[in-house]
């Protein structure tokens, strides 16, 4: 299998890293990478400016742009041979709840998932730091991908995964999920504070709503948390009441 990756921590993150190596014991692997941290970008892409691609080697590339710029590349330019499924990760520190919206990793996939590939998110719960289980959790993709390989042959398919910061053993099994609810508790601080202008940095606490059945009530029980995604954002319940509304009053 042709498989492509790609993250929002850099090419040269421990992460993706762990991906390629434990992948390309069995498959094809080729990495598209930006070339610096791109954290929180959500879906950007790059469309005013020309992108910079270097290549690192035959299967490695880096580019000074974003996850969605990668696969949108990788898919689409004649760079790569004909890619089967995309990963994007091993993102250091979880996506969980309305992360997912924020998420360059999840972003990643999505793109995948937009241009009719199969694209899977991959978090590892250690934040902004290297995880001595990274390995452990490339292993538990290239297991998951050989299992959903007959869904993947007929359509594509989007998930969102998030393993624990935990040893094997410790890890109390999977579980699929739906994306539950974080709240973030933002404020700012401001310094050099002029008459006309001031600079900003956000800080801050993020929290998880406790509700059984979601990603984050998985994850910190100890389970790999498994989320399939779709793109769909329409309000449908809404559009119904509307719908039944305009039927009633004859508009």
């Amino acid at each position: 299998m042709n498989i492509l990756l790609t993250n929002d921590d850099g090419i040269n993150a421990e992460g993706i890293q762990s991906l390629f190596r434990i992948l390309s014991e069995q498959h094809r692997v080729f990495i598209i990478a930006p070339d610096s941290e791109k954290s929180a970008c959500s879906n950007a892409i790059t469309v005013r400016r020309q992108i910079h691609l270097e290549k690192i080697n035959d299967a490695c590339y880096s580019i000074n742009a974003y996850p969605a710029d990668c696969v949108n590349i990788g898919l689409n330019s004649t760079i790569l041979p004909e890619i089967d499924l995309v990963i994007s990760g091993i993102n250091h520190g979880p996506n969980v709840g309305d992360d997912i919206f924020f998420s360059g990793t999840v972003a990643g996939a999505r793109t995948a998932y937009i241009f009719g590939k199969t694209g899977i998110a991959l978090s590892m719960d250690s934040y902004h730091r290297v995880s001595e289980y990274f390995d452990d959790s490339a292993r538990f993709v290239m297991k998951f991908i050989e299992e959903i390989h007959h869904e993947t042959a007929h359509k594509p398919l989007f998930f969102n995964i998030n393993y624990p910061d935990l040893p094997p053993e410790k890890i109390k099994g999977v579980r699929y999920t739906f994306s539950g609810k974080r709240i973030y508790n933002d404020s700012f601080m401001k310094t050099n504070v002029e008459s006309s202008s001031m600079k900003l940095e956000v800080q801050g606490q993020i929290n998880s709503v406790d509700i059984d059945g979601s990603d984050a009530k998985a994850l910190h029980q100890g389970y790999i948390s498994i989320t399939p995604m779709t793109l769909e954002c329409t309000d449908m319940s809404y559009l119904k009441k509307r719908f039944t509304s305009i039927i009633d009053t004859g508009q």
